[in-house]
């Protein structure tokens, strides 16, 4: 847990890594916890143990390129997909596992 200059927690602002799959991303905790009710947010708390790869990233093991979607919801509260988007079943059951 990182802290400032004032002693005070930011842990909210801590930078998390994650391996999805295969594919590396990097984002706030406060935007994995952006959904309270979430897996993401069970994961990143500690409610579910979480499994770590050898460079002690968070390990996923979900489709790593459509993660990027559900990680811009989590940022922007909008789905933004490509208008040639042809994965719309196997988002919704990646959005399903993350609740």
């Amino acid at each position: 847990m990182k802290s400032d200059e004032g002693g005070t927690s930011t842990s909210t602002n801590e930078i998390v890594e994650l391996n999805v799959g295969g594919c590396v991303y990097a984002t706030s905790r406060t935007t994995l916890m952006s959904c309270p009710e979430s897996m993401l947010t069970s994961m990143i708390s500690g409610h579910i143990p979480s499994a770590t790869d050898s460079n002690k990233r968070v390990f996923i093991d979900r489709d790593g390129s459509l993660f990027r979607y559900i990680l811009n919801f989590l940022r922007d509260k909008r789905l933004h997909l490509p208008d040639n988007f042809a994965e719309h079943a196997q988002l919704r059951q990646e959005a399903d596992f993350y609740r």
